[in-house]
C-alpha cells in the first residue's frame, strides 16, 4: 500500500513540476503577447487618425481644372493679391515612382504659372492654404517674389480615368 501511494506521489510531483514549468514558460510570453496587443491598438489608431486626411484627396479631371484654377485665385483674392495672369504651361503625365496611386499612369499634372501683385505676407498666407486644401492635389514649384508682387508655379493633379494604360 506504502508503494501504491509513493508512485502516487511521485506522479503528482512530476505533474505539478511540468506545470510549474509551463507556467514559468507560458507567464513571460504572455506578457510579450499583452505588451504587442497594446501596441498593434496603437499603431491601428493611428492608421484610423491618418485615414480621413488620404481619403479626402480626390485627385479633379481634367475637366476640373479650370475650377481648380478659379479656387486658387480666389484664395489670392481672399488675401488681397491680385491675379495678373494665369498661363498653362504643360500637362504630363506623373512617372510611376514618384507618387504612388493603384493606377500611376493615369495621375497627370498640370502647371501653371500665376503672375501676382499684392503684399509678400498675402502671397505667403495664400500659398498656405492652397498648401493645406485638402480637397485638391496642388504642389508649390517654385516661387519668385519681388516689389511688387511675384510670379510662382503650381503643379495641379489630376486623373484621367479614360486614359488607356500605356506598356
Amino acid at each position: 500500500m506504502l508503494g501504491i501511494e509513493y508512485h502516487r506521489l511521485k506522479y503528482l510531483v512530476i505533474v505539478g513540476g511540468a506545470l510549474f514549468l509551463m507556467g514559468l514558460i507560458y507567464y513571460p510570453i504572455h506578457d510579450k503577447n499583452q505588451e504587442l496587443n497594446v501596441e498593434r491598438k496603437y499603431w491601428q489608431a493611428q492608421v484610423e487618425l491618418q485615414r480621413p486626411e488620404i481619403q479626402q484627396v480626390m485627385f479633379p479631371t481634367l475637366m476640373d481644372l479650370p475650377t481648380t484654377i478659379e479656387e486658387c485665385q480666389r484664395f489670392f483674392k481672399e488675401e488681397n493679391v491680385q491675379v495678373l495672369s494665369v498661363n498653362l504651361d504643360r500637362i504630363e503625365n506623373e512617372s510611376k515612382d514618384s507618387i504612388s496611386s493603384d493606377q500611376p499612369r493615369r495621375l497627370s499634372y498640370a502647371l501653371f504659372h500665376f503672375k501676382l501683385a499684392g503684399s509678400w505676407s498675402g502671397i505667403e498666407t495664400a500659398f498656405q492654404h492652397l498648401e493645406n486644401n485638402s480637397d485638391q492635389a496642388i504642389q508649390i514649384q517654385e516661387v519668385r517674389l519681388n516689389p511688387e508682387g511675384g510670379e510662382s508655379v503650381l503643379k495641379v493633379y489630376f486623373y484621367e480615368p479614360d486614359k488607356p494604360d500605356s506598356p
